[in-house]
């Protein structure tokens, strides 16, 4: 407890800790459904000092963010829209969003950090989930499971909103449900000169300010990551120390507004 703050302090951060509870959920809806524009437009702030991460590298800037999240996102939606559309005329008139895949994210075991200001908030999260679809343009149904971790950023914007600033995803498992063995499979690779190389990473692109790797997902030999460590207690938001910091991943130069 922290005892150098008063009892309306502490009452007021453990309603900014919910508020943290309740963004987080409403973004695990809106990525179930593929609806980036909604969440970015919505529950971010627009800066040229918001970050978005991943295993694949660092995302700077409001512009970066909803490229690599809205346009790229959208883009492959419509694609596999249009595919179906010739498959399944059933689907004209309908959100193309949606139907690209249901991507299943549940929150387990989240550390919320209030700031002592109360105007901002830091939080990590595990995600167990799952991505599917029953509607492809090739006819069969998948499962993807995945466990990723996630180190967000969290402050109060002029309306009083709580809203995202900074977010890093560490995919630490990723494979298909049911019909493989992802941890045998990855023994072979070190065991079998002829077993096939791990997939590649398939998001991410060319608008990123710092190319990754930023997080690598398991291996045999895989050393403990603690990429988005659990929120020490802090005083007030700072630019220079948040889960979106290049710092952490070698590189010494933070971009400024």
């Amino acid at each position: 407890m922290k005892k150098h703050l008063s009892l309306s302090e502490r009452i007021r951060n453990a309603g900014v800790s919910q508020e943290v509870e309740n963004v987080k959920s409403r973004h695990a809806f809106l990525h179930a459904r593929c609806d980036g524009a909604t969440e970015y437009n919505h529950l971010w702030i627009h800066g040229n000092n918001v970050g978005w991460g991943h295993g694949f590298g660092g995302m700077l800037g409001y512009d970066q963010v909803c490229h690599g999240n809205i346009n790229d996102y959208e883009s492959m939606g419509m694609e596999n829209w249009l595919k179906l559309n010739k498959i399944y005329p059933e689907v004209g008139g309908k959100d193309f969003r949606p139907l690209m895949e249901c991507s299943v994210h549940t929150l387990a075991c989240d550390i919320i950090e209030v700031a002592d200001d109360g105007q901002s908030a830091r939080a990590t999260f595990v995600t167990p989930g799952a991505i599917n679809t029953t509607l492809s343009p090739d006819q069969e149904k998948w499962c993807h499971i995945l466990w990723e971790r996630y180190g967000s950023d969290f402050v109060v914007d002029t309306d009083g909103q709580l809203k995202y600033v900074n977010e890093h995803v560490c995919p630490d498992i990723l494979t298909d449900l049911d019909y493989r063995d992802w941890a045998a499979e990855e023994y072979a690779r070190h065991t079998d000169p002829n077993a096939p190389p791990p997939p590649p990473v398939t998001l991410g692109g060319p608008f990123v300010t710092y190319p990754g790797p930023w997080h690598h997902e398991y291996g045999l030999f895989q050393t403990p990551q603690n990429d988005v460590p659990w929120p020490e207690p802090y005083r007030t938001f700072s630019e220079t120390d948040h889960y979106n910091n290049p710092r952490h991943y070698g590189q010494e130069e933070i971009v400024k507004e």
